[in-house]
């Protein structure tokens, strides 16, 4: 069984579609019960995908989450990390508090879900963990410092883990997408016209021009990556940092 975070929308979305069609009975969570079981139903897997609903930030429910599935389900065979980036800024633009919410936001519940699940997977003999992350984490972005900052603790930390947990039969991936369609794609889109002042049309053929393959992705082509990654073919693949990208990384 898969355990899917930040279901409801963009890649989380499309990565628990994606499991559940390939055949695993799949975990949905984020904040709104609402949107994850219009998941479900558009997923028509009313009896292979599950919803609960909450908030990973709040400690008390990220640590209980992966105890909740053990109990309800007696496994947890896919662990896919998945939450939002902070908002765009260079290091002027931020204080001290701004640092610590950004790692509150996303490399702490990264860890303390990784930690509660991957005894599971231990005690089962078998586990695929991925981490969604960005390409910021993997070279510095304009005006996302906080990004960059996070994404490269959370790929430094997988990379420690994929080496802990491996002699347990437990992979850990890291997927970074580049620029792909998705709401947080269309508020990139609205801060740049707002604040370059530039028509939608100019600010898209913007985000364009540095991906070879002349578009920005879509969410259904990073989740087929990490349902590989899931995947009992992608049993001597960890440690591994994967861009989904159009080829824009090797241009920076």
């Amino acid at each position: 069984m898969a355990l899917v975070l930040g279901a409801s929308q963009g890649i989380g979305r499309a990565t628990a579609l994606h499991l559940n069609a390939k055949g695993y009975v799949t975990v949905l969570c984020a904040r709104s019960r609402t949107a994850l079981e219009e998941v479900v139903e558009e997923a028509g897997a009313e009896k292979t995908a599950h919803v609960i609903s909450g908030d990973v930030t709040e400690p008390s429910f990220c640590e209980d989450l992966a105890g909740e599935v053990d109990r309800r389900f007696g496994r947890i065979d896919v662990l896919v990390n998945n939450a939002p980036g902070p908002s765009p800024g260079s290091l002027d633009d931020i204080r001290a508090d701004d640092v610590r919410a950004a790692m509150q936001q996303k490399l702490v519940p990264y860890l303390a879900t990784v930690k509660t699940a991957a005894p599971v997977m231990i005690r089962n003999g078998f586990g695929r963990i991925v981490n969604i992350v960005g390409n910021a984490g993997k070279e510095p972005a304009h005006g996302l410092f906080l990004s960059g900052l996070v994404n490269a603790a959370v790929a430094n930390a997988s990379k420690y883990l994929a080496s802990w947990y491996a002699p347990h039969a437990v992979t850990v991936n890291c997927v970074h997408p580049g620029t792909v369609r998705t709401r947080r794609y269309d508020r990139a889109m609205d801060h740049l016209v707002r604040t370059a002042g530039i028509p939608r049309a100019e600010a898209e053929d913007r985000m364009r021009q540095p991906i070879p393959m002349d578009r920005p992705g879509e969410a259904h082509e990073v989740a087929a990556v990490i349902g590989f990654l899931a995947s009992d073919e992608a049993s001597y693949l960890t440690g591994q940092q994967i861009s989904v990208d159009g080829g824009q990384l090797t241009c920076l």
